[in-house]
């Protein structure tokens, strides 16, 4: 077990057994959080989001220092320069005090491509080696941190930020592009798209499927949008009627 554990060569199929469980787990562990939540007071819940991000950074912290002890770590695929990666080593950062703005932007963009990335995996390493655990630590952690703070602190999005998501978005992106061509990488697929099968492929050739994405992600932000406006339709309700009462 140990052995397969430190293996990177355990091939992953997406909708297979390891991915049905992988997302089990992970509604599991939102239902659990969800749970707790809402018996503790801000306060406590402030430290559980604590815990939870600390958690996520010293996992991306142990996964490159066991990669980079076999050997296999490779500045090209395995800096923390993905969104999903980048988010979960400065999750103590972004997550420690709650912020309306900045959750905004972590929102939208976790929702959308981190919660994606669950559905539509690119992982190569599958159960029960490192790699598996870590990908879907990270990624099943932040959806799960995010939705914690929305709840407990009650941070909800607004629409324009949907526009600022979209605007710093891009910033990153136009940081990223220089970055990928000095490094020969292909962080954020912006050189090439994935190998498993995903979304992108759907969306034409490079760099078509670029501009493509452009135009997606605000569709999939308005998709994200949906059930905070079904939420304050609801809160809205339950307020009137218990004035009514």
């Amino acid at each position: 077990m140990d052995h397969l554990f430190f293996s990177f060569d355990i091939p992953f199929e997406s909708f297979s057994a390891d991915h049905w469980w992988a997302l089990a787990t992970f509604f599991i562990f939102l239902s659990v959080i969800i749970s707790i939540s809402r018996k503790l007071s801000s306060a406590r819940n402030l430290w559980l989001g604590r815990v939870i991000s600390i958690f996520l950074s010293v996992t991306v912290l142990i996964f490159s220092w066991i990669h980079w002890r076999n050997g296999l770590f490779n500045y090209r695929v395995d800096l923390p320069l993905s969104i999903c990666n980048l988010f979960a080593l400065l999750a103590p950062l972004l997550f420690w005090q709650p912020h309306f703005k900045r959750f905004e932007v972590i929102y939208f963009l976790v929702i959308c491509g981190t919660f994606q990335a669950m559905l539509t995996p690119d992982l190569y390493a599958g159960f029960p080696s490192y790699g598996y655990f870590k990908y879907w630590i990270v990624h099943g952690g932040l959806v799960i941190l995010v939705i914690h703070h929305l709840l407990a602190f009650r941070l909800i999005p607004s629409a324009m930020g949907m526009v600022r998501t979209f605007g710093w978005l891009n910033v990153y992106l136009v940081l990223l592009i220089p970055l990928n061509l000095w490094l020969g990488s292909n962080y954020f697929y912006l050189m090439n798209k994935p190998i498993n099968p995903s979304i992108l492929d759907y969306f034409g050739p490079w760099p078509f499927y670029i501009l493509i994405c452009e135009i997606v992600a605000m569709g999939f932000f308005a998709i994200a949008y949906v059930p905070i406006i079904i939420g304050k339709k609801y809160i809205n309700k339950t307020a009137k009627m218990a004035s009514a009462i």
